[in-house]
């Protein structure tokens, strides 16, 4: 079974402005998360797919194999959907650009679930971290998944769901926005428009609910660092040192 990892890199941000192409001690954001999922050996090629020309330049400097998109697209699985086809690998891992610090063990965690799915049932894979404060639960930065008794994904909302009436022990998942797919669904997940509740909750993961198909979701035990603000990056920074 081959693996590729590919990066979807969008210049624009709303809460950092151009958040991929700062330094990170010396190292542009995009390259960081680059080389952290290029040094786990886990895949049989790291991609990163953008239409920035901005990040090309950076790239190229740092010999990185890239594919520019042609169009504009509305998530990064849209992004990496228009390449879809170009890879002859059966499975493909969207990382986000903005985490640096993804682990390998959360990684082999993926690919083995397909590996494993010997029906080929499966057709995307994500992860999903307990909450534990109601800070954190009511936080609408969080988006909230909801599974059934095999981890199949029921919704997700940036509401705290499920609704505890009951006063009952009640576990609330955060989702981890990392996918992965089936090459073979990505060709159709790509004709899918988007959708209202797409749209309302500003969730591309609702898309491939609204249409019919599930996502497999593994529990993890840790949160993942993703940099959207001036804090994160002096998170990130510090963690960088410490190493």
């Amino acid at each position: 079974m081959k693996v590729s990892a590919l990066i979807p890199a969008r210049l624009n941000s709303t809460r950092l402005e151009k958040k991929l192409i700062k330094n990170l001690e010396g190292i542009p954001l995009i390259v960081r998360t680059y080389q952290n999922i290029l040094s786990t050996k886990l895949f049989d090629e790291v991609v990163v797919i953008t239409d920035s020309d901005e990040i090309v330049n950076i790239l190229k400097e740092f010999n990185i194999k890239f594919l520019k998109s042609k169009k504009n697209h509305n998530t990064g699985t849209d992004r990496i959907a228009e390449f879809s086809k170009d890879f002859k690998s059966d499975i493909l891992v969207n990382v986000q650009g903005d985490e640096p610090f993804v682990s390998k063990d959360d990684l082999q965690k993926i690919i083995n679930t397909f590996k494993n799915d010997i029906e080929n049932s499966i057709n995307v894979v994500s992860l999903m971290t307990k909450l534990d404060t109601k800070e954190e639960i009511n936080n609408p930065n969080n988006v909230k998944v909801v599974v059934d008794k095999n981890n199949k994904s029921l919704f997700f909302s940036r509401s705290a769901i499920p609704f505890n009436r009951s006063s009952n022990d009640i576990n609330y998942f955060k989702h981890i926005g990392i996918y992965a797919f089936r090459n073979s669904f990505l060709n159709i997940f790509k004709k899918f428009k988007q959708t209202k509740l797409e749209l309302a909750e500003m969730i591309e993961a609702l898309r491939i609910i609204e249409y019919g198909y599930d996502i497999h979701m593994i529990e993890i035990d840790h949160e993942h660092i993703s940099i959207d603000t001036i804090d994160d990056f002096k998170k990130a920074k510090s963690m960088i040192i410490k190493k």
